[in-house]
């Protein structure tokens, strides 16, 4: 089924506005809505963010859609729980079925949300169906998701699973090969952190390039948990404090918690260096926009107490940085401003989140 005929359906039917956070299963129904001069699209930082701006446009009058992946639904379950179902605000739910059971394999962090999606909507009685590959059950079940939306004044969820929408291909910018993309300053960093060092890499391609770039002990990848890599990075400072632990962010991941930003400059760990790699977009998942061009994160860095920010976009002045942060002087933030792009063939790490757990602990010298 294509897109932009579900999306006719959506707005033939008087749903929108639209909100969310991507999922691949769903990239080309988010740029259509994106394009089209008819409806909107907020873009949020986290799926817990689109239940507000939801509950925000329901009470407004309106019968906004809400597009996640099945991830996101333990994001989206505290304003759902404490909003929409309290205060009876409706909401079209558009869940993507990562990791649904039977199906093609996929990644990890998948696996437990597509063991349990239904029995979770279940448990907060949030009635749901399976999208059908053919319009006209669709636009049945979409009419009696609004009767249900408009009768209850509560959320209805719709199920994607993979291959439901079927795309053309779309045209995309073309990268720039003069300029660098964020595995190049990866590699920069393999030649400049010293043995005893911590890389942590955010969810999505960050982390898969630094298993790459650097595979060695030190290193710790992060499968989803999208978000929690500064915390992550905090908690593991804390406890080695006398090891330099450079933290491997992405746009898209500080804003949808950057409130961790505070809780690191509230803490002041001399030894965390945060490295900010920004491209505007949710690369791993189709490439939608973030909102980072509107946002300045050194001021805000600076104003959660971090020691110290740089904003750079060559590989000399970010060589720069990190040989003047070797020192234990931070918290420091590098804002990186790379353009998209990464490896063909870049891979996830062939060893398990146990082995790789047990392969920094090993690092540490913790055992057991």
């Amino acid at each position: 089924m294509l897109s932009a005929d579900y999306y006719n359906l959506l707005i033939g039917q008087g749903y929108g506005p639209f909100t969310g956070v991507p999922c691949a299963l769903v990239k080309g129904l988010i740029s259509h809505v994106e394009e089209a001069g008819d409806s909107r699209y907020f873009i949020a930082s986290s799926e817990g963010e689109a239940m507000g701006i939801a509950g925000g446009l329901a009470l407004a009058g309106r019968t906004p859609v809400v597009m996640m992946q099945n991830d996101g639904y333990g994001n989206a379950i505290n304003p759902l729980s404490s909003l929409q179902l309290v205060y009876h605000l409706p909401a079209l739910l558009l869940i993507t079925w990562r990791a649904e059971p039977g199906a093609k394999p996929d990644a990890i962090q998948h696996h437990l949300m597509g063991e349990t999606l239904m029995r979770l909507l279940d448990t907060f009685n949030i009635p749901h169906r399976l999208i059908e590959d053919d319009l006209r059950i669709s636009e049945e079940q979409l009419r009696q998701a609004k009767s249900y939306l408009d009768s209850e004044g509560k959320p209805f969820a719709l199920i994607v699973r993979r291959g439901i929408f079927s795309d053309g291909p779309r045209s995309s910018s073309k990268a720039d090969p003069a300029k660098p993309i964020r595995l190049d300053y990866i590699n920069v960093l393999a030649e400049e952190v010293g043995e005893s060092s911590i890389l942590l890499g955010t969810t999505g391609f960050t982390g898969r390039e630094l298993q790459q770039a650097i595979d060695r002990p030190g290193t710790f990848y992060t499968a989803g948990s999208m978000g929690c890599i500064g915390s992550l990075g905090l908690g593991i400072a804390t406890e080695n404090s006398d090891r330099i632990i450079y933290v491997l962010d992405g746009d898209g991941a500080l804003l949808m918690k950057m409130g961790t930003l505070a809780t690191i400059g509230h803490y002041q760990p001399a030894n965390l260096v945060h490295i900010l790699f920004d491209n505007g977009q949710y690369e791993s998942t189709g490439g939608q926009p973030t909102v980072s061009r509107s946002t300045n994160f050194t001021m805000v860095a600076e104003g959660c107490g971090y020691a110290g920010t740089e904003i750079v976009d060559d590989l000399a002045a970010f060589r720069k940085f990190i040989q003047a942060h070797r020192n234990f002087d931070g918290p420091v933030l590098c804002h990186v401003k790379v353009q998209p792009g990464t490896l063909p063939d870049l891979k996830r790490p062939s060893d398990g989140p146990v082995e790789l757990r047990d392969q920094f602990r090993n690092f540490l010298g913790i055992h057991g």
